[in-house]
């Protein structure tokens, strides 16, 4: 392979600067984001906790269902509002994975696989099988694997604290696009090129969900993730030399969708 079919369409310096910009962004969003979640998390206990007088059960789990918890997501918003079905003669309501509450799976199984994706290109890249790959891309890789790990603890938490288990499994369908896609990578175009893919995916997933959101404050969970979700898609398309016009509709085809999940 030669150097220049790992060059990018910036220099080093330039992606370096970006990736810089980009980790100061996530850092600065991420101590709101996690208190948030947390006011999520409180509101959920609080709902289980009301609902543990047996004769007030059925009113509970229906307030429970319409008002819920919700947390948005990317650009225009998405929501999770957390469900709750109470089974047999039991007080307290078991929450299960079923409406909303799937689109908080749905949105950390696509972390989980923004990190299995990055983490696999790079020990790919470690072991020599797209050659010499610049150090700043490397870097750029590392640093957005990070941030979704940091975001995919974030849903997680919220999913636990909810009585959920986490979600440690990628979305399935855009799980087989990236294994059809990972024997083809030869280059860092080609890296560059799912990462996007992937990243987009986030992006318009969130986006697909804002018609689920009943009240602005729950937005905020979720816009907080919202740019930093989008300056990685800035970034590779700057990286494939393509300049990232900002659009002025945010479109959905690529959205993943609860139903992915089973």
């Amino acid at each position: 392979m030669t150097s220049r079919q790992n060059q990018m369409a910036i220099s080093d310096a330039e992606l370096i600067r970006l990736t810089r910009d980009l980790d100061d962004m996530h850092h600065d969003s991420q101590p709101a984001f996690e208190e948030r979640l947390q006011d999520l998390i409180g509101a959920v206990r609080e709902q289980v906790d009301s609902a543990t007088s047996a004769e007030h059960l059925t009113t509970t789990r229906r307030n429970f269902l319409r008002g819920g918890v919700v947390t948005a997501g990317a650009i225009g918003g998405s929501a999770v509002l957390a469900s709750c079905g109470g089974g047999g003669s039991s007080a307290t309501p078991t929450p299960s994975a079923s409406g909303d509450l799937k689109v908080a799976q749905l949105a950390a199984s696509l972390e989980v696989l923004a990190v299995n994706t990055y983490n696999t290109a790079l020990t790919a890249a470690g072991r020599g099988s797209f050659g010499a790959v610049p150090p700043a891309f490397a870097t750029f890789a590392q640093t957005a694997m990070k941030q979704h790990q940091d975001h995919e603890n974030g849903w997680n938490a919220a999913l636990q604290n909810a009585g959920l288990p986490a979600q440690t499994t990628p979305d399935p369908k855009y799980n087989q696009v990236v294994q059809s896609a990972l024997p083809g990578l030869k280059t860092i175009a080609d890296v560059a090129n799912l990462a996007l893919t992937l990243e987009t995916v986030a992006v318009e997933t969130y986006t697909a969900g804002a018609s689920l959101v009943t009240a602005k404050a729950n937005r905020a969970v979720a816009l907080t993730i919202a740019p930093v979700e989008a300056q990685h898609v800035a970034v590779l398309n700057f990286v494939l030399g393509t300049y990232p016009v900002p659009a002025s509709f945010i479109t959905t085809d690529k959205a993943a969708s609860p139903s992915d999940l089973g």
